[in-house]
């Protein structure tokens, strides 16, 4: 019988699961509509239609709006902040990347969540972690197959969302302690669209009727998969919740191969084993580690 420490863990690994297909399936509707307008854009709408949707949630369960100001306001604002330059950097990125090559640097943020986890939250970082990134980094390469030339200010800009996007797991994992994950979502949105606002503003492009329903795909989507993956690190470790992250462009491909039949080639496959694999075996590991507020003996 599992216990009550693996059965959390196994629910925070679930979450972060479910919460990357929610991401991949925003990351696909997101592509339809960046057809149509400038990606900034995408970024301003998702955030303020997001926004509202959280609101208007809250609004008709009988909550109050004071009740969304938060107990933590600074580091709300800070995880807002780091959120909203990653995605606005990954955009920027994605400019002048192939998609490929921006999804495995934006992979690397779990990365980042191992090296930042130790010394800011206290955690501690297993070998089991650790022999993990290796095949995991691997996998996710011989999915994308990204190319060489990364060493461009796109590419960087791209490598820095990835570190961005860490430290604001790195304060989610805080928040997660104090703050509902609704009021951390909030947050996040309301700051994404105030940083997305400016840029939009330089090259506006209205959208059209079917634009407007794939930013209120986008918008519904990644809420859900911001308040489930707040919800994830309230489970288990910030290190080990984050690698599940890992499985976020396997579902991609399956989105790109059910709505522009992109099919995975045997690399491709090889590269999901190997992906897949590091994360049962952090899993299976997990069972013997300390838990979350946890020290080794």
């Amino acid at each position: 019988m599992p216990t009550h420490l693996e059965r959390l863990r196994t629910n925070g690994m679930l979450l972060m699961a479910l919460s990357a297909l929610l991401f991949s399936g925003m990351a696909a509707l997101a592509k339809v509509a960046a057809q149509r307008i400038p990606p900034a854009e995408v970024v301003l709408f998702r955030s303020l239609l997001g926004a509202l949707l959280l609101l208007a949630w809250h609004l008709g369960r009988g909550g109050r709006l004071g009740e969304l100001r938060g107990q933590q306001r600074g580091l709300l604002a800070l995880r807002g902040l780091l959120g909203g330059l990653a995605v606005l950097l990954y955009f920027y990125g994605l400019t002048g990347l192939r998609v490929a090559d921006g999804m495995l640097l934006n992979s690397c943020a779990p990365l980042f969540v191992l090296a930042l986890s130790a010394p800011l939250l206290g955690e501690r970082v297993s070998r089991a972690q650790l022999l993990a990134v290796p095949p995991s980094v691997a996998g996710v390469a011989l999915v994308l197959k990204p190319s060489l030339s990364l060493v461009n200010w796109p590419g960087l800009a791209a490598l820095a969302s990835a570190a961005l996007a860490a430290g604001a797991y790195i304060c989610v994992r805080k928040l997660a302690r104090t703050e509902r994950a609704l009021v951390v979502v909030l947050y996040y949105t309301l700051a994404s669209a105030l940083l997305a606002a400016p840029v939009a503003a330089l090259g506006w492009r209205s959208p059209d009727g079917p634009t407007w329903l794939a930013l209120l795909g986008v918008a519904a989507l990644g809420v859900a998969a911001q308040l489930v993956l707040t919800a994830a690190y309230r489970y288990d470790t910030a290190g080990r919740v984050s690698m599940v992250g890992y499985l976020g462009p396997l579902f991609g491909a399956g989105w790109d191969l059910g709505l522009w039949g992109a099919a995975p080639d045997p690399w491709s496959a090889l590269g999901a084993a190997l992906v897949i694999g590091s994360l049962v075996w952090i899993h299976l590991r997990a069972r013997q580690a300390p838990g979350p507020g946890e020290r080794p003996g």
